[in-house]
């Protein structure tokens, strides 16, 4: 029995030595004794933005994947990236500028060299990582790189989007040497691309600290009753099954299985340990039921004496350990220990017990601020096959800095409370900016600015992007237009002194938003006391994950904001949209050219005959005044909107101000069989779904049929 550990997305976990539920405790000692002599080598563990990467020969362009849809699909472009895992200030730009360079440096290998590196169907990825200081998360790197790490990489089954198992070190190794040597044949750009360098992890001075941890490592042992030959899993399970022991008495088969559960191996299953406990032993059911629901718990408990030495000895291998991407490493350090001090601060001065206990379990690894001794994440390296990393106390004070500037639980963000308290007498001007195409806007576009003034914004402001688009029948959906249906809304909603609409430098929003605090969105710079307030929803993306995660950092800034700007947490200012189908700009685009389903995209205080007319929607071709036919068609729109009054037809929604709202296209000038017609020799109708019957009234045949006439032979149909 084993405990096998994943993680998320397509590289899959990497271990820390006591996550290897097959590794011995004489192998666990090897691997200290080898990093205090100094004999391990390895590469830089980093905190970038984390993806598989790989090329399309076909098409002579990067993609990357996340996750087995997007092996499936062939990989995502940088664009596709960037809209799926954006939200992150400029990591759009990020992920632009990396896959440009990395395009321009496989452009300069040879066609043979490229299917070898990544196959003929995009089939071969590798784990990879954007390093931007625009797009920071803990660490701030200073070299903006592209680096592909030595392990992690997969050949895959397009079909599947399982690894296919093949080994692909070779492949690698081919792609390390190419690199290396068009590197310096690139012309000169922000983005490094190279191969995560390998390096020997430095050796300890003196045996002092491999000493204690072996020393500590065999108390714990002792103390299981297992022995060095034994493995991580073994140990594990020892400690399980004593805990269990102390709760409760069981058979061994219902021990066995209940085991089974707990470390969720294959077949192992709650029902069949309680089906081995007599009913009426209720006290013994609940806890069996406790022990299984607290599994998770019950496994960090076992494994945590381990994990303490195993930690404390990797921050030791990693103290003073310089990042190859930081120019001042030292500065850095200090910049580290500096925010985790203000975060400590904050969570003691919270009163929240929950964040107390945050704090009180990961100060237990930290130790103290002075425990942040490196500019590193961790080391990386192989040791008989497996791939393991030390971390030291990167993953303590991620934590705490996760916690103070997102909170967790029922505890908020406290470094927005922090920032609110330093802040709250400076906020002048509450100005919300929500870029976007709006190719056309829509009603849930306008309720996200109404949202926004309710929950307190003085001003909005609508930056509409530059990238146009079209109805399927051609109508230009420019930004002219844009302006022209957004001035509308506005006005019939009552809000035009609180809102303006001005022009954005870029198509994607989130860059647009991010651009704002720098004061490089010309029609709006932020003035000192603006608190700037991004847009956004809870509507679910693609992957189910809310619209307002691409903003959910947009309260910690950005390298190079005005000063005395204050950026806006989301999460205060996020609209909650219903529960419904999203509106499609597409749809809407659609609509405008027929007319039908206007309701459904446009605001119910204005009128579809509005967005229609904006659009330039109307009939092409009308009789002069006055003769037969305009006395006949007058007749018609009269009668016909008094029996719309009655029951409509079809799904017309009648006749307005002299003109026809909706007209099915198939009515052309040849007058053909319309949707729902039938064959050559039955006569179709325009404007109903049947022909009439004998019952029906005779003065309604007359009239439709003449509309029919006048519709199908007068060119009276929108075009």
């Amino acid at each position: 029995m084993g405990r096998f550990l994943s993680e998320g997305g397509v590289a899959g976990h990497m271990n820390h030595l006591y996550d290897n539920p097959n590794l011995t405790f004489r192998e666990m000692k090897q691997v200290f004794q080898a990093a205090s002599g100094g004999e391990l080598k390895g590469t830089e563990k980093t905190d970038g933005q984390n993806l598989q990467l790989s090329y399309n020969i076909r098409t002579s362009s990067a993609r990357a994947a996340r996750n087995k849809g997007n092996i499936k699909d062939g990989g995502l472009d940088a664009a596709g990236l960037a809209e799926k895992f954006g939200g992150r200030g400029a990591l759009e730009t990020a992920f632009n500028e990396a896959f440009a360079a990395f395009e321009e440096a496989v452009g300069k290998m040879s066609i043979e060299e490229r299917e070898e590196i990544f196959g003929p169907d995009t089939n071969v990825y590798y784990n990879a990582e954007v390093q931007d200081p625009r797009a920071a998360n803990l660490i701030n790197y200073d070299l903006p790189t592209l680096t592909i790490h030595r392990v992690g990489h997969n050949e895959y089954d397009r079909e599947t989007g399982r690894p296919t198992g093949r080994d692909v070190s070779k492949n690698a190794k081919k792609l390390a040497a190419a690199l290396e040597r068009v590197q310096g044949e690139r012309e000169e750009g922000r983005f490094y691309v190279q191969m995560n360098a390998i390096r020997r992890l430095e050796a300890l001075s003196d045996d002092t600290a491999v000493n204690l941890a072996i020393a500590r490592l065999e108390s714990v042992l002792s103390q299981a009753g297992i022995s060095d030959n034994q493995t991580v899993g073994e140990y594990m399970i020892s400690r399980v099954e004593k805990a269990i022991d102390q709760r409760i008495s069981l058979s061994d088969e219902a021990n066995m299985e209940l085991l089974k559960r707990i470390f969720k191996e294959e077949g192992g299953n709650i029902r069949k340990v309680l089906g081995l406990i007599p009913k009426e032993d209720a006290e013994s059911i609940a806890i069996v039921r406790d022990l299984v629901k607290n599994s998770s718990a019950l496994l960090k408990d076992a494994i945590a004496p381990v994990e303490e030495i195993v930690h404390d000895f990797s921050v030791e291998m990693l103290r003073g350990l310089e990042s190859a991407f930081i120019l001042d490493n030292v500065s850095e350090v200090e910049r580290l220990r500096q925010e985790t001090s203000r975060a400590i601060k904050a969570i003691e001065e919270s009163g929240s017990e929950e964040a107390m206990e945050i704090l009180t379990k990961q100060m237990s690894k930290l130790k103290d601020v002075e425990g942040v001794s490196t500019a590193a994440e961790g080391f990386v390296f192989d040791y008989d096959g497996v791939t393991y990393k030390f971390t030291g106390n990167f993953a303590p004070m991620n934590q705490l800095l996760g916690l103070f500037k997102y909170g967790r639980g029922s505890v908020p963000p406290l470094q927005k409370l922090d920032e609110e308290e330093a802040n709250v007498q400076d906020v002048k001007r509450k100005i919300a900016v929500f870029p976007g195409a709006f190719k056309p806007p829509h009603k849930g576009h306008l309720n996200v600015v109404l949202s926004l003034l309710e929950k307190g914004a003085d001003m909005v402001y609508i930056f509409i992007s530059p990238l146009d688009r079209k109805t399927p029948a051609g109508r230009p959906v420019d930004r002219g237009v844009s302006e022209q249906i957004w001035n509308t809304y506005l006005q019939d909603a009552g809000i035009s002194d609180k809102v303006l609409i001005l022009a954005a430098p870029w198509n994607s929003p989130v860059q647009n938003s991010y651009e704002v605090l720098k004061g490089t969105v010309p029609d709006y710079i932020p003035q000192p006391g603006d608190l700037v307030i991004p847009a956004a929803s809870n509507k679910p993306d693609s992957r189910g994950q809310p619209d307002y995660n691409r903003f959910i950092k947009f309260h910690r800034g950005v390298e190079g904001m005005l000063d005395g700007v204050i950026p806006a947490n989301i999460m205060d200012w996020y609209y909650s949209a219903p529960d419904e189908a999203p509106l499609s700009a597409s749809a809407f685009r659609a609509a405008l050219d027929t007319g039908q389903g206007l309701e459904k995209f446009i605001p119910d205080n204005t009128d579809p005959a509005d967005i229609l007319s904006i659009l330039g929607v109307q009939p092409e071709s009308a009789e002069p005044a006055g003769g037969l036919e305009s006395a006949i068609t007058e007749l018609v729109y009269e009668v016909l909107n008094e029996k719309k009054k009655e029951k409509p037809y079809m799904e017309m929604d009648g006749l307005q101000d002299g003109t026809v709202e909706e007209i099915s296209a198939a009515g052309g000038a040849g007058g053909g069989a319309v949707e729902g017609g039938a064959g050559k020799n039955k006569k179709s109708t325009l404007i109903r779904e049947e022909e009439p019957t004998e019952e029906e009234d005779e003065k309604d045949v007359v009239v439709e049929r003449v509309l029919n006439y006048l519709l199908q032979y007068k060119g009276l149909h929108y075009g």
